[in-house]
């Protein structure tokens, strides 16, 4: 990811894209979830990266990580204590439904990219 620091182009550091990563995780509601990969996409990172920051998320309700989710509609990890199983709750809690296989349905989940670029890049 590259950021501007006092007018030039520079590579983002690891908190600046951490930093970035918690912001866009704050936009999205209750009840809704992302993905690793819209966020990743939308920093130009990897959404293994995008885990990697979020299991290290020291604000885990301020920073709601647990509405992140994979591509395919599965929950992830979690890195609060409780884990996955943590994580399912405080999804429910918020109204999110997951089906049997434990997924979340694709009505579910926004791409970040595509509602604050106006298209997948």
């Amino acid at each position: 990811m590259l950021a501007y620091k006092d007018g030039r182009l520079v590579k983002a550091s690891l908190g600046d894209i951490a930093e970035a990563a918690y912001m866009l995780i704050q936009l999205v509601p209750p009840g809704r979830v992302t993905t690793y990969g819209s966020i990743a996409r939308l920093l130009g990172v990897s959404p293994r990266l995008i885990g990697r920051i979020l299991a290290s998320n020291k604000r885990p309700i301020i920073i709601p990580c647990h509405r992140v989710v994979k591509s395919d509609g599965s929950l992830g990890g979690y890195s609060m204590k409780g884990g996955v199983g943590f994580k399912e709750r405080l999804l429910r809690l918020e109204g999110v439904r997951l089906t049997r296989n434990k997924r979340i349905p694709r009505e579910n989940i926004i791409d970040l990219c595509e509602e604050l670029c106006g298209g997948k890049n």
